[in-house]
């Protein structure tokens, strides 16, 4: 799901001039041509950074692999500050650290040590718990995206595809860490040992969630976020059904939260949001009728406001670049990879609930 397969595959730093930095001119005037920008304010330096990135693009249609290296990496330099923004949205899910390549994957996590508080006795020392920071090793997969470049088109200036290429490998790399982040979190949760808050069924029901939403709440006012169809079903329990302009029991303002989002903003003292899923338009499901999304939809988090998150995310080093000839087409294809982790404190699963429905994700009993 997070890479695809080139032969030959050459990383683009080992094989590129190495004069391109991301303070270079070049890359701030590639970046500028991309976007239609006025290149005036460049001066002199602009016709010469034009000039030289045609001649790459004509050099690369050719088949010279190191001009095809040389335009990568101006093209990595100019997309990484955007990529690495967007990875930033990773904290949403709780703490969230950029390391670089040379640091060792690893995150601070704190613990309570020592015997529980207990009274003191006159003139006597008194046991209490304490916290130290416990570094752990966290894993990281690479989260990749990429296409086929038209060099010939950009060798005689057309950069019109350059910004849509851009969008879309930020675009993936973002949707493809936070399914990885959330089916890590998911995972952890449902196979951890101990106390949890876990509720999974075909559908969900007011016992199941409310046996989560209650235990949760004791850490810290609860969030219950999800896709759409999955947090909708909230709806039922307060006995709203379809487009009723009134229901008994419930309060026209409450009524009208519905019909302006679909959503009641509360259940039980919980918020109810709803996390974001766009299509994933490279892949269908398995009936062929319809796009994948891009996070599971029947998966669902209640999450407690305040305390210390036990998701820690990080990104290791910045954007590589890889070409290569694509396995199954045969087209020369350039990736993008970035390194990501996702790891849920062992031990404190118990402060995220979760909500399953497997008739919206099916895929969820094979995690």
């Amino acid at each position: 799901m997070y890479t695809f397969e080139l032969n030959n595959e050459r990383k683009d730093a080992n094989f590129a001039s190495g004069r391109v930095s991301t303070k270079s001119p070049v890359v701030e005037i590639f970046s500028a041509m991309r976007d239609g920008k006025d290149l005036a304010r460049f001066g002199k330096k602009a016709d010469q950074a034009a000039n030289y990135i045609k001649e790459l693009n004509s050099k690369a249609s050719a088949g010279d692999l190191s001009a095809v290296s040389e335009l990568n990496e101006i093209r990595r330099f100019s997309m990484e500050p955007q990529i690495l923004q967007e990875a930033k949205l990773l904290s949403i899910y709780g703490n969230y650290k950029a390391i670089g390549y040379n640091d060792s994957c690893e995150v601070e996590i704190p613990e309570f040590v020592g015997n529980p508080a207990s009274k003191q006795a006159l003139g006597q020392d008194v046991n209490f718990p304490v916290i130290r920071k416990k570094r752990t090793p966290i894993a990281t997969v690479a989260i990749s995206a990429g296409y086929a470049v038209d060099y010939r088109k950009a060798a005689i200036g057309d950069m019109s595809d350059e910004n849509e290429l851009k969008n879309q490998i930020a675009i993936q790399i973002r949707n493809k860490a936070a399914a990885y982040v959330v089916e890590t979190i998911y995972k952890a949760i449902k196979h951890a040992d101990g106390v949890k808050y876990f509720f999974e069924g075909d559908g969900l029901t007011k016992t199941g969630v409310d046996g989560v939403i209650t235990p949760v709440r004791r850490f810290g006012k609860p969030t219950i976020t999800g896709d759409y169809a999955l947090v909708s079903q909230l709806n039922a329990f307060a006995g709203y059904q379809g487009t009723t302009p009134a229901v008994t029991g419930i309060s026209e303002a409450v009524m009208k939260e519905i019909h302006d989002t679909g959503l009641m903003g509360m259940y039980n003292g919980a918020v109810v949001s709803e996390l974001p899923n766009p299509y994933d338009t490279s892949l269908m499901n398995a009936a062929g009728t319809d796009f994948q999304t891009v996070l599971p939809q029947g998966l669902g988090y209640v999450i407690p406001a305040g305390g210390q998150s036990p998701i820690y995310t990080v990104t290791r080093g910045g954007l590589t670049s890889i070409s290569g000839t694509d396995v199954s087409t045969g087209q020369l294809i350039t990736r993008y990879d970035l390194e990501v982790g996702a790891l849920v404190a062992p031990g404190r699963e118990y402060m995220i609930g979760l909500l399953g429905d497997k008739k919206l994700s099916t895929e969820l009993g094979t995690y």
